[in-house]
């Protein structure tokens, strides 16, 4: 009896932190709300494509990849490259969890990144500062972003914000949407107004399976609306992640 009381509190301990497993890797549009345990060294690639106009022959291409480490508990950084629309650069980020849900209930991790492509366009590196915030209810994932960026050699800036729901099967399935959208808030001008018109929106069904304990693949098919355009077209985006 002592035994099969021992094993039941075992299962409930190890719970959340399987369930913590999902909310510490990047989903395809939004950025994990915990780091992943220590000594961690997690190899990430992606890719997808997106139609920019109702012209079917129309579209752009990406793929990414990054290499992530955490040498210490809750502190996490990683380097990456990307393509994208001919577009090319690396990116460098750093990120520390300063709530866990395990002990505050509520997981939050504040980060910087480093791009040589902003979002202004082609040739201005930017850097951003992130708010990550998340915290599991039963099955139920909630994730939300709020980023904030400077262009390096430009008054421009931009905020973005990005937002996951998903429902867990079980520790290795879960089905969910994904939404973000980011726009110029500042310019030569100063501050001004959000509008539609220079906003990117993007969003969609995306699913999370890992298949095994190292490895997890997401996808995502949904709809995106891109800078300069006010009508929307597909969006489809796959990722894979490795940890070593």
């Amino acid at each position: 009896m002592r035994t099969t009381r021992m094993l039941t509190l075992l299962c409930l301990l190890a719970a959340p932190a399987s369930f913590a497993q999902m909310l510490d890797v990047d989903a395809l549009l939004v950025e994990a709300s915990a780091v992943p345990g220590q000594g961690t060294v997690r190899l990430s690639g992606g890719g997808g494509g997106q139609s920019v106009s109702t012209d079917p022959g129309t579209g752009e291409a990406t793929i990414a990849g990054s290499v992530l480490w955490v040498p210490f508990r809750g502190f996490g950084g990683d380097v990456g490259a990307y393509y994208q629309a001919g577009r090319s650069g690396p990116s460098a980020r750093v990120r520390y969890q300063f709530l866990s849900q395990d002990s505050a209930g509520v997981d939050l991790t504040l980060g910087a990144r480093y791009k040589s492509e902003g979002f202004s366009g082609p040739g201005q590196g930017e850097v951003e500062a992130l708010f990550a915030l998340g915290r599991s209810f039963g099955q139920l994932d909630l994730v939300l972003n709020l980023v904030w960026g400077w262009e390096i050699n430009d008054p421009g800036q931009d905020a973005e914000i990005k937002a996951l729901i998903g429902w867990r099967f079980n520790d290795n399935l879960r089905l969910g949407l994904e939404v973000r959208a980011q726009t110029e808030v500042h310019d030569e001008d100063g501050y001004k107004a959000p509008q539609m018109i220079a906003t990117d929106i993007r969003g969609g069904p995306t699913l999370f399976w890992r298949v095994s304990r190292q490895v997890s693949l997401q996808f995502l098919v949904g709809v995106s609306k891109p800078v300069n355009l006010n009508e929307a077209g597909l969006l489809a985006l796959g990722s894979f992640a490795i940890d070593l």
